[in-house]
């Protein structure tokens, strides 16, 4: 039996074509809620992020920000932090400094990058964020690293790293977090906090980051404009986000 469904936000829950969460999403996920299921975010987003793109909108039961590293209880408590170790954070801090490519650090509450860049802010444009601002970084604990990198560029860091690893949420784009983390450690976190269990959850997504969350939940739901690697992960492909996709296979399983 369900009783919990996580969504990954970007690609599954809110639409960049759109620019919103289709209406029949909304719906969907306030009948679950009317039926005592509770609804979770997974996705790679930081809290401000998050309420950048959903506001007010949705009152979701619990929140698993940056890839699992923040989780936070229906209140927006945080009652789970994962920080990236001291070694690799000095070596991702030396690396910010020398200002050579893009990159955003994030921490607890601040979100900063090191320098602009056109390609990183049209492509931030094309996922409805916006750039961070440029600040130094002062000695506070990492949460997530993120960059638009080439696979080559990213070699670059993430060789000197010996306690992270990176997830990719689209081309060229990675997220770098402790190699002990991710989605699915996040969720698992979240279902000990409510007192649940893996068989009883679903979970949707659409990009190679939601692979580990698609095979750990009882049904695992790729979007159908996902990436072949969440298809090839999830129990059932439905429809793309903006054809009502997860509507679709919400009433599927017969949740709503």
């Amino acid at each position: 039996m369900i009783k919990a469904v996580f969504f990954d936000i970007d690609g599954t829950l809110y639409s960049h074509k759109a620019h919103q969460i289709p209406e029949s999403a909304c719906k969907a996920l306030k009948k679950l809620q009317e039926q005592g299921i509770l609804i979770f975010t997974a996705t790679g987003r930081h809290m401000i992020m998050i309420e950048h793109l959903l506001g007010d909108l949705i009152p979701f039961d619990g929140y698993v920000s940056l890839t699992g590293q923040i989780c936070l209880d229906r209140q927006k408590h945080v009652f789970y932090k994962n920080p990236i170790c001291q070694a690799d954070t000095e070596k991702i801090a030396a690396f910010f400094r020398t200002k050579r490519r893009p990159l955003t650090l994030i921490e607890e509450n601040r979100r900063y990058t090191n320098m602009t860049h056109e390609k990183v802010s049209s492509s931030l444009k094309n996922v409805s964020s916006f750039a961070p601002p440029i600040e130094d970084y002062c000695g506070g604990k990492l949460y997530q690293a993120a960059g638009f990198f080439t696979q080559e560029d990213a070699k670059e860091l993430l060789s000197c790293l010996d306690h992270c690893k990176f997830t990719s949420w689209d081309e060229g784009a990675i997220d770098i977090i402790p190699a002990d983390g991710g989605k699915t450690v996040g969720i698992q976190k979240l279902l000990e906090h409510y007192n649940l269990t893996s068989d009883s959850i679903m979970a949707f997504g659409d990009g190679d980051n939601d692979v580990d969350m698609l095979e750990f939940a009882q049904i695992g739901v790729a979007m159908g404009n996902a990436s072949q690697k969440a298809k090839a992960a999830a129990d059932y492909i439905t429809t793309d986000i903006d054809d009502h996709g997860i509507a679709h296979a919400l009433k599927h399983f017969h949740l709503i």
